[in-house]
C-alpha cells in the first residue's frame, strides 16, 4: 500500500500565538507522510521566527517581503508543495490529529474528487458550525454552509458540495496544475469560492467529509465587520459573477443584488446581521462609500475578468444545465445572508 505525501500549507500574517497552534496541530498528524509549509506574508510580530525556532528544519518556511494576501500566499505554497494533495489551514485554525489520515482514506480510489471541504466548527463554541462547504447567492456572494448552526447531526454524512471553505480544506495537486491556483486579483475573500467553482466546471467534484475536523476563530485577523472585509467581499463577488456565472444570471444579477441590499437594509434597521454591526461601528454613509469604491475597482478589472471567463469556458467539461443544477442545489437565500451574523 502506497503512502501518498500530503503538503500542508499555512499562510501567515502576524498570526501571533494562533499560528503556533495551527502548526502544532499539523505536526501532530497521525498520517506519516506530511510536509508542513509556512508561507509568511511579511509578518512583523515575530510569529514566523518563533515557529522556525520551535519546529526547526521540519518546517519549510517561505518568507515574503510584504503581505501578498491569502491567494498569492497559497499559490507560492502550491509551487513549493510536493504532495499529491495540499491541505490548507488558516493560521487562526487547528485541525484534529487524524484530519489528513481521514482525507487520504476518503479520496482513495476517487480520482474525480479534486477538492474536499472539512467539518469546521467555531473555536469558542465547538458545538456550533463555522462551515461545511460554501453556498452561493446568484449575484456572486457566498457564505459558509451551516454557519452558526448548532450541531444537531445535520452535517454528519459525507456529501457533495459546491466548494470548500479556504480556512481548512484539501485540494488535489493535479486539479491545481490543470485549472491554476487561487486568482491573485482577489487578494482575499471568495478566492476559495472561485477556485472551487472553476474546479467543478472543469469536472473535479467537491465533497464535504465530516470526519476531517477543524476549529476556526472566525475573521480573527481581519475582523467580522471591517471596512477591509466589506470592500473585498463586494468587489470579489463581482469578479465571481463576471468570471463564471451563467450569462443569463449575469444579466439579471442586479435584481438579485437589489433584493439582497433590501434584505440587508432591513437587517440593519432591525439591528440584525452583519450589516447592523457594520453600521453600528461605522455608518450608512461609510458603507455606501465602500460599496462605490468596490464597484469602481471591479469595473476597472472587468476586461481582465472577461478574458479569464473565456479561459474558464475552454476548460469547462460540464454542461450549462449541470452548472445551473449546481447553483440551484447550493443556493444561498437572501434572507439568510442578511440576518445571520
Amino acid at each position: 500500500m502506497t503512502t501518498p505525501l500530503v503538503s500542508a500549507i499555512v499562510v501567515n500574517w502576524n498570526g501571533g500565538v494562533m499560528l503556533q497552534g495551527a502548526l502544532a496541530s499539523l505536526f501532530a498528524q497521525t498520517w506519516p507522510a506530511v510536509e508542513v509549509i509556512l508561507v509568511d506574508n511579511g509578518s512583523t510580530d515575530g510569529s514566523a521566527d518563533l515557529a522556525q525556532t520551535r519546529f526547526g528544519d521540519a518546517l519549510i518556511v517561505i518568507r515574503n517581503a510584504k503581505n501578498e494576501g491569502f491567494a498569492r500566499g497559497n499559490n507560492i505554497g502550491f509551487a513549493r508543495a510536493k504532495g499529491e494533495w495540499v491541505f490548507l489551514l488558516n493560521s487562526d485554525a487547528v485541525c484534529d490529529p487524524d484530519a489528513i489520515a481521514e482525507l487520504v482514506r476518503f479520496v482513495a480510489g476517487k480520482p474525480h474528487v479534486g477538492q474536499v471541504a472539512c467539518r469546521v466548527v467555531r473555536a469558542d463554541q465547538p458545538n456550533f458550525f463555522d462551515s461545511a462547504g460554501l453556498l452561493l447567492y446568484p449575484d456572486g456572494v457566498s457564505r459558509p454552509r451551516g454557519w452558526q448552526e448548532k450541531d444537531q447531526g445535520q452535517y454528519d454524512r459525507a456529501e457533495s458540495v459546491l466548494a470548500p471553505h479556504g480556512c481548512a480544506c484539501a485540494l488535489r495537486k493535479a486539479m491545481l496544475d490543470r485549472i491554476g491556483g487561487y486568482d491573485e486579483d482577489f487578494f482575499c475573500y471568495f478566492e476559495d469560492l472561485d477556485l472551487g467553482v472553476r474546479g467543478q466546471l472543469a469536472g473535479w467534484t467537491c465533497w464535504y467529509v465530516p470526519e476531517i475536523r477543524a476549529r476556526h476563530r472566525k475573521s480573527a485577523t481581519s475582523g467580522n465587520y471591517s471596512v477591509f472585509k466589506a470592500y473585498h467581499v463586494e468587489r470579489n463577488r463581482l469578479y465571481c459573477l463576471w468570471k463564471w456565472m451563467p450569462r443569463y444570471l449575469v444579466f439579471v444579477s442586479p435584481l438579485f443584488t437589489l433584493n439582497r441590499y433590501a434584505m440587508q437594509g432591513y437587517a440593519a434597521a432591525t439591528h440584525q446581521g452583519l450589516s447592523a454591526e457594520f453600521v453600528k461601528e461605522y455608518s450608512v454613509a461609510r458603507l455606501g462609500v465602500v460599496l462605490i469604491q468596490a464597484w469602481l475597482a471591479a469595473l476597472y478589472r472587468l476586461p481582465r475578468m472577461l478574458a479569464k471567463r473565456r479561459r474558464i469556458a475552454q476548460l469547462r467539461t460540464i454542461s450549462v444545465r449541470e452548472w445551473y443544477g449546481l447553483i440551484s442545489r447550493h443556493k444561498l437565500d437572501a434572507i439568510e445572508l442578511a440576518l445571520k451574523y
